[in-house]
């Protein structure tokens, strides 16, 4: 292994553990793919938004109005 690949290993593990994760995640941006495509990763938001019903676009209105508090019309 390489002085620079010791060094890095080292000071891994004096990380604290609150900042594991998010060096780990731009480890994780950093290193290619294990089959060796070059695939981009999703950031953390994708996804978010995901009610698990339906399209929320082709519902917009419905969701409008009940949230506003009104009726269907």
């Amino acid at each position: 292994m390489s002085t620079m690949r010791d060094e890095l290993h080292e000071l891994i593990d004096r990380l604290p553990e609150a900042q594991v994760a998010p060096i780990l995640a731009l480890v994780r941006e950093s290193t290619p793919a294990e089959d060796g495509g070059e695939e981009w990763p999703l950031p953390d938001f994708v996804g978010a938004l995901s009610s698990g019903v339906g399209d929320l676009a082709e519902r917009s209105g419905e969701i409008l109005r009940a949230e506003l508090g009104r009726g269907p019309e």
